[in-house]
């Protein structure tokens, strides 16, 4: 199979990237692993509705699907468990998504956008003259002008043209599905003196319970779940009963960022490009705003324009470096733990 771009990675990043391309003319097929995992529980912060649309058309946010939330509450800089109300947001509301409802939906928006949706997963890929010849872990072959890396923290492809990526962090999480019996319709968190956990409810009558901290913090790890869980202020009784009995997987969360995100004729995006924090709730926000300014900048760049990635870039990296302002923001308002690890190493101000 013959195309102008190959999307490798089919979640928000990669979906609203073959959105874009494909809209301004090129051939674009999608790769979807469909043993790609991420962890339950993602929300979108107030104002994010008006990015969704524009990424993948109406329609794809409501209440049948996804949760609208309400508000936050932390447990933050104080013992008090202080909420924020989204109805005196000017932004509206914030969602609270399932995620494997929405990756799906987003994937048939980019189908009926003319996208090709090819299920396998990349394997090897080789520069010829022309472009990349591509190969499947099952044998299939593709040959591809470009290609765009949303293979997740993966980043096969950025991987396989030689660019690394830099941690900034080592920041891991325990996550646990749980059912779900409270009215509360936000995300909440709390601050402890080795990380911070948060509670989210979930569509279908469940609730994702993490907790964060580096990997070298981490003890006693999933043996030590209920123990943590029982130390803190609030969290033990906004997670619900049996929280501490629930089994958590350990997933990587650090903040980390693609020493290179683009080069002749390939460029990365979403999580193979940069991934935050999840207290800044951007992730999925930044890979679906930056997946369409990817997707666009290569049907430029197919089209002969040599700067297309030049400004996409720039901003990328803009982006990386506000939110690790607010990360260090927030570490600077958590007193409590002057001294803690976890906290005295995200106080540290960025190296020049």
């Amino acid at each position: 199979m013959r195309c102008d771009l190959l999307v490798a990675g089919a979640g928000p990043a990669g979906a609203a990237a073959a959105i874009a391309a494909a809209g301004r003319g090129p051939r674009v097929v999608l790769l979807h692993d469909a043993r790609s995992q991420v962890w339950p529980g993602e929300s979108l912060p107030p104002g994010m509705a008006g990015l969704v649309d524009a990424a993948f058309g109406p329609g794809l946010l409501d209440e049948d699907r996804h949760l609208a939330a309400y508000g936050t509450r932390s447990c933050w800089a104080s013992d008090d468990l202080i909420e924020t109300d989204f109805l005196a947001n000017p932004l509206g509301g914030g969602w609270l998504l399932d995620r494997a409802r929405f990756d799906a939906d987003a994937r048939a928006r980019a189908e009926a956008a003319g996208a090709t949706l090819v299920a396998g997963r990349l394997e090897t890929i080789a520069a010829v003259s022309d472009g990349w010849n591509i190969t499947l872990r099952d044998g299939r072959r593709l040959a591809a002008r470009f290609v765009l890396d949303a293979t997740g923290r993966a980043a096969a492809v950025a991987r396989h043209m030689g660019s690394g990526r830099e941690a900034f962090d080592r920041q891991v999480a325990l996550v646990a599905t749980l059912a779900d019996a409270h009215p509360y319709r936000g995300t909440s968190v709390e601050a402890v003196a080795d990380g911070w956990w948060y509670t989210t409810p979930l569509p279908g009558g469940r609730r994702v319970l993490a907790f964060l901290t580096d990997a070298d913090l981490l003890g006693d790890g999933v043996p030590g779940w209920a123990r943590r869980l029982s130390e803190t202020l609030h969290m033990r009784r906004l997670a619900g009963e049996g929280a501490g009995a629930a089994v958590p997987r350990t997933y990587p969360a650090e903040t980390a960022a693609a020493r290179t995100l683009h080069g002749p004729r390939w460029c990365v995006a979403g999580d193979a490009a940069m991934t935050f924090d999840p207290l800044s709730s951007q992730g999925i926000s930044a890979a679906i705003l930056m997946g369409a300014r990817a997707g666009a900048g290569v049907a430029a760049a197919l089209a002969g324009d040599g700067s297309a990635f030049a400004g996409w870039d720039e901003d990328y990296r803009t982006l990386q470096g506000e939110t690790a302002d607010l990360g260090r923001h927030y570490a600077l308002m958590e007193t409590r733990w002057r001294d803690a690890p976890f906290w005295s190493r995200r106080r540290q101000p960025p190296p020049a």
